[in-house]
C-alpha cells in the first residue's frame, strides 16, 4: 500500500490555485470594454485554429484565457446549457448571469474534487 502523507486542506487549496494560476499566465491576455453600442472584446491569438472568443448565444459571449482544451469544454456546455434553457423555457430567461452561475459551480465542484483543478480564466459578456 502507497504512503499518503498528510496535507492540510489550506495547503492543498493553496497548492491547487498556486498551479492554476501558474497555468493562466502562461495564456494571452483578453480585454473586455462596455462601449456606447455593446461589448468590445479584445484578445491576442497567433493561432488561426484556436478561438478565445465567440457568441454562447443571443447577446451573449465568451473568452477564455489558459488552457484551450479546457475553455472549449466550457464554452460547449455554456451553448448546450443555454440552448436547453431556450428552448426549456424561452429565449429572454437565457441570460449571462445564469450561465456565469453554471460556470461557478461546474469549477468549484471541479477545483475541490478532481486531482488536477482547470488552468483558465473565463469571461461572460451580455448586451442589455
Amino acid at each position: 500500500m502507497a504512503f499518503q502523507p498528510y496535507v492540510p486542506p489550506e495547503q492543498l487549496i493553496k497548492d491547487r490555485s498556486e498551479y492554476a494560476r501558474k497555468g493562466i499566465a502562461r495564456g494571452r491576455s483578453v480585454v473586455a470594454l462596455a462601449v456606447d453600442i455593446g461589448l468590445l472584446f479584445l484578445a491576442e491569438n497567433p493561432s488561426a485554429t484556436l478561438h478565445k472568443i465567440s457568441e454562447i448565444y443571443d447577446r451573449i459571449a465568451f473568452a477564455g484565457v489558459g488552457r484551450y482544451s479546457e475553455f472549449e469544454d466550457l464554452r460547449i456546455s455554456g451553448v448546450r446549457l443555454a440552448d436547453l434553457r431556450g428552448y426549456s423555457y424561452g429565449r429572454e430567461d437565457v441570460t449571462a448571469k445564469t450561465i456565469a452561475n453554471a460556470y461557478a459551480q461546474a469549477l468549484s465542484t471541479i477545483f475541490t474534487q478532481q486531482l488536477k483543478p482547470f488552468e483558465v480564466e473565463i469571461l461572460v459578456g451580455q448586451i442589455g
